[in-house]
């Protein structure tokens, strides 16, 4: 970290922050260790630079590749007592483990019927980022928010990764931390504070405003905010909530911005199908008391190329998710007018 501002914060990348809470959590405790293909030379991004140095190959443990026994190992060492942190060389790579990342290690306990803690923390980068192709692109949190027993985080800013990468590591059930590869070099303050955490399951409300409800996470937060921005420019307002835990949601603070703007949309970087925002969409439309105008913006359903230019033209955008609120707000002063016309004409038939 450098430059410490008068706010006890530090501007400092996401990729430097992740850094430093390994290497604190580290020196914390001996029963905690980081493991993972390269991580002696610092990992797939860098993440763990200059921790095998630092601590030693009994802290800092290069594998083999070869996922399936890279994650039976981390369920044997949680279950011994250690706080196991394993590193999948590309997010993507945990459809190669998928019977132990969605049915051994979420299920164990309730399986053996076994209490206790069982501290497991998978860390991996992800999404799309310059052509890397169909298995070194995709977002991951679709694929795994359907499995109970599972906290699945997406963070998108540095001052996140570093607080709930520390409440990761001191949680007692497993937990998946999704790191977006465009977000390793975005910098920002990040609290000093060796101790600061952010809570698991709880969001953030990164904007306010009156016309509508924007929900995005990861990357697209960052896309979220610019959009945001452009939209206040044309007086409209909106709040912006970053959720940051994907599994568990918090609904609350979603649920109460839309009760009062009646407009909801969210925006992710995956295919539109079976996505994380069609299960927020549902759940709101279920639970709300008032009719909601809703619209997703995302992917489509095809696969990512290994052209950059191709790619591009996949992803959506801040441009993307101003033109979709633009669209729900522009539904409600149509429906106003038409209203205020009925109503006009229907004075003037009873005079």
């Amino acid at each position: 970290m450098t430059e410490l501002t008068q706010t006890g914060a530090a501007v400092s990348t996401m990729k430097a922050a992740l850094t430093e809470v390994l290497g604190q959590e580290l020196a914390r405790s001996s029963d905690v260790l980081v493991l993972g293909e390269t991580i002696r030379d610092g990992g797939a991004a860098g993440v763990a630079a200059g921790l095998f140095e630092r601590f030693g190959s009994r802290q800092v443990i290069e594998t083999p590749v070869s996922e399936n026994a890279i994650f039976g190992a981390v369920l044997g060492l949680a279950l011994s007592g250690f706080t196991p942190i394993v590193e999948i060389y590309s997010a993507d790579f945990l459809l190669a483990v998928a019977n132990e990342v969605v049915n051994d290690i979420p299920k164990w306990r309730q399986q053996q019927g076994r209490g206790g803690a069982l501290p497991i923390v998978i860390r991996g980068c992800m999404g799309a980022n310059g052509g890397l192709g169909p298995e070194h692109s995709q977002a991951m949190e679709p694929y795994l928010h359907h499995t109970p027993g599972l906290t699945v985080v997406t963070p998108g800013t540095p001052a996140d990764a570093a607080g709930l990468l520390r409440s990761a590591i001191a949680s007692p059930d497993p937990v998946v931390f999704l790191e977006h590869r465009r977000l390793y070099d975005v910098a920002g303050p990040v609290p000093t504070d060796p101790g600061h955490r952010v809570p698991l399951g709880r969001a953030e409300l990164v904007a306010e405003g009156d016309d509508l409800t924007v929900v995005a996470w990861g990357w697209m937060r960052t896309e979220a905010v610019l959009a945001v921005e452009a939209l206040a420019r044309e007086d409209i307002t909106a709040d912006l909530i970053d959720p940051r835990t994907i599994s568990p949601i918090d609904w609350d603070p979603i649920l109460a911005s839309v009760e009062r703007t009646g407009r909801l949309l969210v925006a992710e970087e995956t295919p539109i199908t079976g996505s994380v925002g069609a299960e927020i969409v549902a759940r709101v439309v279920e639970r709300s008391s008032r009719p909601v105008q809703v619209a997703r913006v995302a992917m489509p359903d095809a696969i990512h190329p290994y052209s950059a230019a191709m790619e591009r033209e996949l992803l959506p955008t801040a441009e993307d998710v101003a033109r979709a609120a633009r669209q729900l707000v522009t539904r409600r002063w149509e429906a106003a007018a038409t209203k205020a016309g009925q109503e006009t004409n229907e004075g003037g038939s009873a005079c």
